[in-house]
């Protein structure tokens, strides 16, 4: 082999091993890369949106009165209700407790309506839905967030997130007798956006947005049993 030929070998295995070191040394830059936490303190408000709710069925029944064994009831027709909250305003306070762990505490009110739809009429009368209630509901809630710091973008300004909570619905109106209180389960996903970082922390304006599924235990329901339904909320947010 001439000198001639062995320098062109040698020159192209350097290209090839420096075409194999650029993305290695990329990857260990980005490992290296110190990694953005999240504020301190939060605080937000804003408004969400939730899913309509189903209450049950109840049925519109009469006895007979044949004589021997107590009859079978004769349903006359069903009820069908379900709740729909639409807007909700809402604000929550949070802290951060570790770089990737918070803990918040949430508030919203709203005002939903109960909407039953009467059906299977035994005279064959149409399907009929009406609005029998509008009752004041607020909710209290605790959460714990789990931050993906690795998966920051948007120049590290925006974090995705889990979280999962609980907490406690009361549903009131007088003028219709209603006055229920419920227990929610939830667990969701969203992300925060914040409008600056500092020192490697977020902080100041930003926006959340997250989406959660909800379980209601109790509240206003025609039967017993555990209600689900999904929720989204759009927040301001501070970060201290």
């Amino acid at each position: 082999m001439s000198p001639a030929t062995r320098g062109l070998l040698w020159r192209r295995l350097a290209v090839g091993v420096c075409g194999l070191l650029v993305p290695v040394a990329t990857a260990i830059a980005q490992e290296e890369r110190p990694v953005v936490r999240p504020s301190r303190a939060e605080v937000g408000v804003g408004i969400g949106w939730v899913g309509q709710s189903d209450v049950g069925t109840r049925n519109a029944t009469f006895t007979g009165n044949l004589p021997g064994a107590e009859p079978d009831p004769f349903v006359f027709f069903r009820v069908n209700g379900r709740t729909r909250s639409g807007l909700v305003g809402s604000g929550w306070a949070g802290v951060n407790v570790t770089d990737s762990v918070g803990v918040e505490v949430g508030f919203a009110y709203s005002r939903p309506s109960l909407k039953t739809t009467i059906t299977e009429d035994v005279e064959g009368a149409a399907d009929t839905s009406i609005v029998t209630a509008t009752f004041n509901q607020t909710q209290v809630e605790g959460n714990i967030l789990y931050y993906f710091n690795k998966a920051r973008y948007d120049s590290d300004k925006t974090v995705p997130f889990v979280f999962a909570g609980a907490g406690v619905i009361k549903q009131r109106d007088t003028g219709e007798g209603i006055d229920e209180t419920g227990r929610l389960y939830q667990a969701g996903l969203g992300f925060k956006w914040s409008s600056k970082i500092q020192q490697l922390r977020a902080r100041g304006l930003g926006l959340r947005l997250d989406a959660r599924y909800v379980l209601r235990d109790g509240g206003v329901d025609f039967t017993e049993g555990r209600r689900s339904f999904v929720a989204v909320n759009m927040t301001t947010t501070f970060g201290f």
